[in-house]
């Protein structure tokens, strides 16, 4: 049976102004819909242009950053901000954890409407994806 992970929304609402904003205000969340623990390792996600070419290939990793191997459990949940951070897990028992990853990129990433954010498998399948919407600018 194929792993079942779904996009379930982007979020981008980065200050330019302060380069600790990548690390919590832009971030992209991936959840397991299926019935069975998922390993994502060796998958990307991407942001795939009108060019019809994958940019800002992240590659989940294998490990998190206390070297732990993890999986995503049915129900769980990962956020991937933009920023920095250190990889890792939270959870209580008897609920599906939260993935917290990290890509250490110094730009935004999620502002292009009409991009599509996908999940790239290992040999290059587009498990899911998710088009960035158009949303209308507000004057100040």
């Amino acid at each position: 049976m194929a792993p079942s992970v779904e996009i379930a929304g982007v979020f981008s609402d980065v200050n330019d102004a302060d380069p600790r904003s990548l690390a919590v205000d832009e971030y992209v969340v991936v959840v397991n819909t299926g019935d069975e623990a998922v390993s994502l390792a060796g998958w990307s996600l991407t942001d795939l242009k009108a060019d019809g070419v994958h940019h800002y290939r992240y590659l989940f990793p294998r490990f998190l950053s206390n070297g732990e191997h993890w999986m995503l459990a049915p129900g769980g949940m990962i956020l991937l901000y933009t920023g920095r951070g250190r990889n890792g897990a939270t959870g209580t028992a008897g609920e599906a954890c939260h993935v917290h990853l990290y890509q250490h990129r110094t730009g935004a990433i999620w502002r292009d409407p009409g991009d599509r954010v996908c999940i790239v498998d290992r040999v290059g399948r587009i498990r899911a994806a998710l088009e960035l919407p158009v949303i209308p600018r507000t004057s100040a």
